[in-house]
């Protein structure tokens, strides 16, 4: 009975996470293949695409501040139905879409309506598990998530529908779908085991602690010089892998008959790449500390950036891929490794708030890079994108020397003047 009663919650749970696989694979059928679209159907220029794609981050952003938030006064799944909505609103904008203005609006609402969606799911999946429970289908979330977008370039490549217009019509579908699953679990579920529901006499107050929130990440960034100096490492390494997807298809758009598939592969290995060496990755990482972890991270995706730019045929870019997704593997957890050291602990939302404005790399990466591919190729893109690691590596080493406990040495030092006091 009692095992009964505690997994009363877990079909909109395994929905939730089901539905992560599946907006991925509908994501990545369309998404990645953007650049592709606006190349071919509405004759853009790389800079102007570069743009369009980079400034999904802005929305990104806002949506992943202020998401979660929100759903704790409209409640959890208001708040999901109406992002699958501004998802299928997206792409068929984006399907009955001729001219830019159409789609920078469109590309708005669905980085806005995405980006919300995740953090409110996560709360949610929160919502119906027990503590005990939480971390283990967040993994299977995570798995889900990467199977789908292993899964999805590759279906749309072989099926010829990667670039096309077509594509964002059944990437519509597949999320109508998927909202009818969902808003048919959620009017079926146990009463109140859906998360919190609307709180009116509360919204003021939140949004007060929201905007407080906010002011705290920015007061940190102006009083603190090294989570400045460590936001604009972050921001530089966000500049290369952030949208690389973007920065490759439009490579790839311009001087490859085949591009779409080569597109396809790189996107497919990275996936894989990624899910296989998570784990030796982590085990390596933990035996180094966090500022050589992205020193070599940071070195691989160089590596990788360049061997994009001198790459001629699809196994050459799938090699530079796979060098360039292991670094990325090294770098994203020994960033907040290195801000988690550094934050006061009655200011650590406030430092980890702040570190998602490094997320404006994401702009930053796609936009100056179509400028590049423009004016001077391909293989000068790659080589100015990849030294924005080069340069982010170095101010890692240099500001990481100010961070106590960052080092083997200082460790090693400590102990021994530990020990040396306990024997005297």
């Amino acid at each position: 009975m009692t095992t009964r009663t505690t997994t009363a919650a877990p079909p909109l749970a395994r929905l939730l996470v089901a539905g992560s696989g599946i907006m991925m694979l509908a994501n990545s059928i369309s998404i990645p293949f953007l650049a592709v679209f606006l190349r071919r159907e509405l004759g853009l220029e790389p800079g102007t695409i570069g743009f369009i794609v980079g400034s999904s981050v802005f929305f990104a952003i806002f949506a992943g501040l202020v998401g979660g938030s929100v759903s704790d006064v409209l409640g959890r799944t208001p708040l999901l139905l109406l992002s699958l909505l501004g998802v299928v609103v997206s792409f068929i904008g984006f399907y009955l879409s001729h001219s830019l203005v159409s789609v920078f609006v469109f590309n708005a609402t669905l980085s806005l309506s995405s980006s919300s969606f995740g953090p409110v799911a996560k709360a949610l999946l929160s919502d119906l598990l027990p503590q005990e429970r939480r971390v283990k289908w967040f993994s299977y979330q995570y798995l889900a998530v990467n199977i789908g977008f292993s899964a999805g370039p590759m279906i749309g490549a072989f099926t010829g529908l990667s670039g096309g217009r077509e594509t964002f019509l059944i990437a519509a579908a597949v999320y109508v779908g998927y909202f009818v699953l969902l808003g048919s679990a959620i009017l079926l579920r146990p009463s109140g085991a859906a998360g919190p529901t609307r709180r009116t006499t509360e919204e003021s107050k939140l949004f007060g602690q929201v905007l407080e929130g906010l002011r705290g990440s920015f007061r940190a960034l102006a009083t603190d010089r090294t989570l400045l100096c460590l936001i604009i490492a972050g921001l530089l390494l966000e500049a290369v892998h952030s949208k690389i997807s973007g920065v490759l298809a439009q490579h790839l758009s311009l001087g490859f008959e085949d591009g779409v598939k080569i597109l396809s592969y790189l996107l497919t290995t990275n996936a894989v790449t990624v899910v296989l060496f998570q784990l030796l990755a982590s085990r390596i990482s933990q035996r180094l500390e966090p500022v050589r972890s992205i020193v070599l991270g940071g070195l691989l995706m160089f590596g990788g950036m360049a061997g994009f730019g001198l790459s001629g045929q699809a196994w050459q870019f799938i090699v530079a891929m796979v060098v360039f997704s292991i670094g990325e593997t090294f770098i994203i957890p020994a960033e907040f490794a290195i801000i988690d050291r550094i934050a006061p602990e009655d200011r650590r939302g406030s430092y980890f708030g702040a570190q998602t404005i490094a997320q404006l790399g994401g702009f930053v990466g796609p936009f100056a890079g179509g400028l590049i591919l423009a004016w001077y190729g391909g293989t000068a893109m790659f080589f100015v994108l990849g030294s924005f690691a080069l340069f982010s590596v170095l101010i890692y080493l240099v500001v990481g020397r100010r961070i106590p406990g960052l080092t083997r040495r200082e460790e090693h030092t400590a102990r021994k003047e530990t020990v040396s006091h306990e024997q005297a």
